[in-house]
């Protein structure tokens, strides 16, 4: 049966992009499943050999820790940039949320105000 080594759900396509050379470089066999249309299914990388999966996950470990090391911790400012660039890039999703903040506020607080 196999072994899920990589989950790629919210995983950068460089980040992913290296795994797999990773793997590729110390040849271990592996295949990829995606999250399919709806994004319910399981998108990861796979290992069918028992003892492949064990070195894979090994391998990952040592790169996570390495990528770990030289990861920065983003400031409040690149925070609100994020925000600002998702909000730009999904602006019905954005005016859903702030429409959903909204409406949970004021259900929140209108109980205090009668």
């Amino acid at each position: 049966m196999a072994t899920l080594v990589f989950r790629l759900k919210y995983v950068p396509d460089e980040e992913a992009n290296d795994i797999r050379q990773l793997l590729t470089d110390h040849q271990i066999d592996f295949y990829e499943t995606s999250a399919g249309r709806w994004q319910i299914s399981m998108a990861g990388i796979w290992v069918k050999d028992k003892e492949q999966a064990s070195r894979a996950q090994q391998l990952i470990r040592e790169d996570q820790i390495a990528r770990s090391r030289d990861m920065q911790v983003p400031s409040a400012l690149d925070y609100l940039i994020g925000c600002l660039q998702h909000a730009r890039q999904n602006p019905i999703e954005a005016l859903f949320t702030l429409l959903a903040i909204g409406l949970i506020l004021s259900l929140s607080i209108l109980p205090f105000m009668i």
